[in-house]
């Protein structure tokens, strides 16, 4: 049963705008609990806190270690690492190239073959920035185990690429509104946001790495609304919110 409270203040891995920012937040409000949340990088998150520029009550991201981290400084009260998500290629029929992906989705190219006929090409590639979220630097990790250090570096060209790398929370307005081919997101991003996708493949997919973590931070403005929150999460109606999001619970 959640506690009635006035807020509690959420910062959030950006791969999870959709499902915050709607059922979650609505659920929340029939419990008499307004949501206020915002979406980030996860390492941008936890720049914000250590800087102070944000107080929250919960972060989520999606890297335990980053967590672990601001638990070493001394900002997490408690943590738990509950749900997984798979990395792949994301599109819309907006995309010049949805052809081609639905080749590779009927199984008659692999997704590897393909990427590398993109290199040196015009084609529009979205991804996150690597310092600053996990995403982009999984999207790096698993580019070079499907193609290699040298193929990777011919498709993605530099890690802050700036004609590919863009915020978290603009990566999925870029791919809807056709400005991007493609994107590296996130399988919860994807079926949130009714995106094409196609997991990489194997190892690539980082499922294993690919890890959400909850924290309610020391000294959070609204503890009771935060414990609230993360039972909401964990336990209650938002554990199927996110399972319907695509997030696999531990």
């Amino acid at each position: 049963m959640l506690a009635s409270a006035a807020f509690v203040t959420v910062l959030y891995a950006g791969s999870l705008v959709t499902p915050m920012e709607g059922p979650i937040s609505h659920a929340l409000a029939t419990h008499g609990i307004t949501f206020q949340g915002e979406g980030r990088g996860s390492r941008e998150i936890a720049n914000f806190v250590v800087a102070g520029l944000r107080n929250p009550d919960v972060v989520i991201c999606v890297d335990p270690s980053i967590v672990t981290g601001l638990t070493r400084r001394g900002f997490v009260a408690r943590s738990w690492t509950f749900g997984s998500a798979t990395l792949g290629i994301g599109w819309t029929m907006k995309s010049r190239d949805f052809l081609f992906f639905d080749e590779v989705e009927g199984g008659r190219q692999p997704l590897a073959d393909q990427l590398r006929e993109f290199e040196g090409t015009d084609v529009r590639i979205a991804r996150t920035d690597p310092r600053l979220d996990p995403k982009g630097a999984y999207t790096l990790e698993a580019m070079r185990m499907l193609m290699g250090a040298v193929g990777e570096r011919r498709l993605l060209g530099n890690d802050e690429n700036p004609a590919q790398v863009f915020p978290e929370q603009d990566l999925l307005v870029r791919l809807e509104t056709g400005e991007a081919d493609f994107g590296f997101v996130y399988s919860t991003e994807a079926r949130a946001r009714g995106l094409g996708f196609i997991p990489l493949p194997g190892r690539a997919s980082l499922s294993d790495k690919i890890r959400y973590t909850v924290a309610i931070l020391k000294g959070a403005p609204h503890p009771q609304a935060a414990r609230a929150f993360v039972d909401f999460i964990l336990h209650g109606e938002g554990r199927q919110i996110l399972k319907n999001a695509g997030i696999t619970y531990l």
